[in-house]
């Protein structure tokens, strides 16, 4: 480059951690500003919003009524394998996904809609492959879906599928990413409440905010990334009023972490196909697990306001004050639940969470990126829908960046390409002295587990899991 630029990052969470470390990787000088504050010492305080509470690493296997989601999955899938370090998976090695058979007695062929997505995700994943070898991360793609004839110790079973999709621990991500943000030596601000973000007349970009004391400050960044989550939305639009977004649908739903009492060796997901027919068990670890439910889950389902771009003002109540059906959706999640999964049965409810879930269509059985916008030259958006898409995007947001600073003569072609390879390497490439202990690797995730809110039994990983006799334990890429 020819000279520094200076970005801004606005918002913490994973979309704007992997937009900082791939910026300053890069070669650009980066400042987040996040508007919590770390409850921690010595951490920063990422992901601590709807971030801390998806663990879904999809490989688009949920998504059988919907052949482009299941690819566009399956990308994110692969690109998340060559970023992430092992650690973040906690042990998780693949996933269950369920047709049940009271589905399939009510005349909805859930198994064949099964059968023909697992046949999507192989065929996309080959031509990945064929397009680049690097792209093998999951082994043959004959045997990336196996389809069993039997699911022991889950209910209501018509047919099983194992899958490529993994957990991803929110805990270890917030462990790494931060790890990550200092190695590159990003300026992170926390307690920094963003007012606005304005364009001068000379191309850069003027953001005013409260700091952590206070006090009004102002930054002239050469380029900014929005990636507040909901509220990048109405931030861009006041940036740019021409820009035009798809008609969103903004969904209050709320998920549950429970304890397991009995353990469970199960180091997957199990996650049932449909709404009414059973829901998401998804262990991060053998004390802990993640559940959803639909039908209780899906608390409301609003359109975004095409003008203002702002999420509802109901939203914000409910996730600042909790919403008052909470505790009655939450003990029906599990009631139902345990008609499906037995080690359910005495579990108790560790954290209810509300999240707000975006999407491009009201039903949820389908699922569009969203993707990057470009706001403006110089200035981008990021919105996540789905973690699985968070590398995949920071990789198209740093390509922006980076054609910006081309068109402005920054730096040459050439460099692009290099700079984009570079910085979009797999993160903890050399993994930290205390992450090598479990002892001190838990430690420091229960750290994050405090700044994001949630249960502290996130922070342990799985231990081997020792399987019954007969027990069906699948590495892919095996035969």
């Amino acid at each position: 480059m020819k000279r520094k630029e200076l970005h801004v990052v606005v918002g913490a969470g994973i979309a704007g951690c992997l937009a900082a470390i791939t910026r300053s990787r890069a070669g650009y000088e980066v400042v987040v500003l996040e508007e919590q504050r770390a409850r921690s010492e010595g951490t920063y305080p990422v992901c601590t919003r709807t971030s801390n509470i998806v663990s879904e690493n999809h490989s688009g296997a949920e998504y059988p009524f919907d052949p482009q989601s299941a690819r566009d999955c399956l990308d994110g899938r692969i690109e998340n394998e060559q970023f992430f370090p092992e650690l973040i998976y906690g042990g998780k090695t693949y996933s269950r996904i369920i047709a049940s058979q009271s589905m399939m007695d009510d005349g909805h062929d859930i198994v064949g809609q099964c059968r023909a997505n697992m046949d999507v995700i192989r065929s996309h994943y080959a031509q990945r492959c064929e397009e680049d070898p690097v792209n093998a991360v999951f082994g043959e793609p004959s045997v990336i879906c196996r389809e069993v004839p039997a699911v022991e110790g889950v209910n209501d079973v018509a047919a099983g599928f194992l899958t490529p999709q993994r957990g991803m621990n929110p805990v270890l991500v917030s462990t790494v990413l931060d790890w990550e943000l200092r190695q590159c030596g990003v300026d992170f601000r926390e307690g920094s409440s963003v007012g606005s973000v304005s364009r001068r007349a000379d191309g850069r970009y003027e953001v005013v905010y409260t700091a952590a004391d206070g006090t009004s400050e102002t930054l002239v960044a050469d380029q900014v990334s929005l990636c507040g989550a909901t509220y990048a939305f109405g931030m861009a639009k006041r940036l740019n009023p021409e820009i035009e977004f798809p008609r969103l649908f903004m969904a209050l739903r709320e998920i549950l972490y429970v304890d397991l009492p009995d353990g469970t060796d199960k180091n997957f997901t199990c996650l049932k196909l449909e709404d009414s027919y059973g829901g998401m068990l998804s262990p991060l670890n053998e004390h802990v697990a993640m559940i959803y439910h639909p039908p209780a889950a899906h608390v409301m389902n609003i359109v975004m306001d095409p003008v203002s771009c702002d999420p509802p003002a109901e939203y914000a109540r409910y996730l600042a004050e909790g919403h008052p059906e909470m505790r009655e959706r939450a003990e029906r999640t599990v009631n139902r639940l345990r008609e499906f999964y037995p080690e359910l049965r005495r579990s108790k409810i560790l954290g209810t969470y509300l999240k707000v879930a975006i999407n491009t269509v009201s039903d949820s059985r389908m699922r569009r990126n969203i993707g990057v916008f470009g706001v403006h030259p110089g200035a981008t958006m990021t919105v996540l829908p789905k973690w699985t898409m968070c590398a995949v995007n920071a990789k198209k947001e740093l390509a922006l960046a980076l054609e910006h600073s081309r068109t402005s003569g920054n730096v040459t072609p050439d460099e692009v390409r290099e700079i984009l390879a570079g910085a979009t390497r797999t993160c903890w490439e050399t993994v930290p002295d205390w992450a090598r202990k479990p002892e001190s690797l838990t430690a420091q995730a229960k750290k994050h587990a405090v700044n994001m809110s949630v249960p502290e039994e996130l922070a342990l990983r799985f231990r081997d899991v020792t399987y019954p006799p007969g027990a069906q334990h699948v590495t892919f890429g095996s035969a």
